[in-house]
């Protein structure tokens, strides 16, 4: 009669090797290169470049919150034996999400600051002042991760909603500052201005025609 050994599971996790693992380190790396010269040096002297510089590492940093989100969740008992209080602070946010149908985190949050650094005085503070300057990336890149987390949370209309102010207010606030004389932004030139205030407009007006009709359709209009 043969013994059979019982077989060790392994407690061993590579992140690399899991799918959301991956994405994390792409939506890091990124976010590393949008942050990193020449794209900041370049962005410091383009208004256009610096605006979508923010709106990347915001979006890259939704990637990585998201993905840190799924990770977590399905290694919810290894997180538990390495850190008990990483654990908690997690289960505490997946609770807040839940309450609060993920809408502070990702409605809240980021609207508070992408309207406090689109103010000319603040925006313009953190080009001159290199201090600044790291904590409005800072903001931006917690602000994404936050959304990230509260992703799975949020109703399925409540996305579809969100993301249609979002588009609606990007080419509402292009429309409005094309108009804003001298230039929304005094220490960068009105060709660069009215550059940046068409992108907007744009970019504004077909994520609407993208999002509107799925919108309409998760609300069934059509």
């Amino acid at each position: 009669m043969t013994d059979v050994l019982p077989v060790k599971a392994t407690s061993q996790f590579s992140i690399v090797s899991n799918k959301y693992g991956r994405i994390m380190i792409a939506a890091l790396g990124l976010t590393l290169v949008l942050l990193a010269d020449p794209i900041d040096s370049i962005a410091n002297q383009n208004l256009t470049v610096h605006m979508f510089q923010h709106l990347g590492i915001f979006i890259f940093s939704i990637v990585f919150g998201y993905a840190l989100h799924r990770l977590l969740v399905i290694r919810l008992s290894s997180l538990k034996r390495v850190t008990s209080k990483g654990w908690t602070a997690f289960i505490g946010i997946i609770k807040f999400n839940t309450k609060t149908k993920g809408l502070v985190f990702a409605g809240l949050i980021p609207s508070i600051v992408f309207v406090f650094w689109g103010f000319p005085n603040y925006f313009e503070l953190a080009v001159t002042n290199g201090y600044i300057h790291i904590l409005e990336h800072l903001s931006y890149i917690i602000a994404g991760g936050l959304v990230g987390l509260s992703v799975s949370a949020i109703p399925k209309k409540f996305k579809a909603l969100l993301l249609a102010l979002g588009f609606m207010t990007m080419g509402m606030m292009g429309s409005m500052m094309v108009v804003w004389p001298p230039g929304f932004y005094p220490m960068y030139s009105a060709a660069q201005n009215t550059e940046m205030n068409s992108a907007m407009m744009l970019l504004g007006a077909l994520g609407m025609v993208v999002v509107g009709s799925w919108f309409a359709k998760v609300l069934d209009i059509i």
